[in-house]
C-alpha cells in the first residue's frame, strides 16, 4: 500500500506553496529540518510467502510480519548557498549510515522512530539553470534483539558468591606455602650402582649356558664333516 501526503499532483509552480503550507509538522532527520520540500510519500508493506497448492484455487499466504517502513522526500532548491547547505547535511548523515530520528506527518500513528538515510538522489538540469532536485528515501530502524546467553552458564555465573567468601579464598591463597608442600625430588644413583646387585647372578647364567653348549659336541661332529 503506497499513501502520499498529497492525492494529486499540481503544477510545479504551485509545489513550493504546497511544501510551505500543507504540512503541519515540517519533516526533520534529527535536528535538521529538510527545505523546499514538494513531494512526502509513504510505503508500508507486509512480508507475506505465497503457498501456491495444487487443486486449490488461489493461493494460501503465511504472514512473516510487518516490513520496515519506507518514506520518500522530492524537492527542490535554487542558489549554490542553499544547495550546499542540503548537500552538507544529506551527504554527513548518508555516510554515516548511523540511525537517527524522524518525524513528519505521514508517519503518524506507526511505530518508527528512526531511520536511516537508504537513498540519496541528485539531479541538475540544463532546463532548469541553478536548481537542483534531490530525492531521499529514509528506511526504518529497527534495534537488533539482544544475543542469547551462552548454553549452560548465565550473564548472573558467580554474581551469587558472598563477598566475604571472595575474601577468605584470596587470604587462603596468600598463605598457603606451596614451596614447603611440595615434596623433593631425590637424587637417583649412578646406573652402574643400580646394575650391581644383579651381576653374580647375570655370570651364573653365563656360566651356565656355556656348559649346555658342550653338551652338544659330540653331535655336531658327526653332523659336520671335517
Amino acid at each position: 500500500m503506497r499513501v502520499s501526503s498529497l492525492s494529486t499532483e499540481p503544477p510545479r509552480a504551485a509545489w513550493k506553496a504546497i511544501g510551505e503550507t500543507a504540512l503541519l509538522i515540517r519533516p526533520m532527520i534529527g535536528e535538521w529540518a529538510i527545505p523546499s520540500i514538494e513531494r512526502v510519500a509513504a510505503l508500508e508493506s507486509r512480508r507475506l510467502a505465497v503457498l501456491p497448492v495444487p487443486g486449490l484455487s488461489g493461493d494460501l499466504q503465511q504472514d512473516l510480519g510487518r516490513g520496515a517502513l519506507a518514506v520518500e522526500i522530492t524537492g527542490s532548491l535554487q542558489g549554490d548557498e542553499s544547495r550546499d547547505e542540503m548537500l552538507a547535511e544529506l551527504r554527513a548523515k548518508f555516510l554515516a549510515g548511523q540511525p537517527v530520528d524522524f518525524v513528519a506527518d505521514i508517519v503518524n500513528e506507526s511505530e518508527l522512530e528512526r531511520v536511516v538515510v537508504e537513498v540519496l538522489d541528485l539531479e541538475e538540469a540544463a532546463s532548469e539553470l541553478d536548481t537542483v532536485r534531490f530525492r531521499v528515501v529514509l528506511r526504518e530502524y529497527t534495534e537488533p534483539p539482544e544475543p542469547p546467553p551462552s548454553p549452560g552458564i548465565g550473564a548472573d555465573f558467580g554474581t551469587e558468591l558472598d563477598t566475604d567468601l571472595d575474601l577468605e579464598a584470596a587470604l587462603g591463597l596468600d598463605l598457603l606455602d606451596l614451596p614447603a608442600i611440595l615434596v623433593p625430588v631425590p637424587d637417583l644413583p649412578a646406573l652402574d650402582e643400580l646394575l650391581s646387585p644383579i651381576e653374580p647372578a647375570a655370570e651364573g647364567l653365563r656360566e651356565t649356558l656355556r656348559e649346555a653348549a658342550g653338551v652338544f659336541d659330540p653331535l655336531r661332529g658327526i653332523l659336520v664333516d671335517d
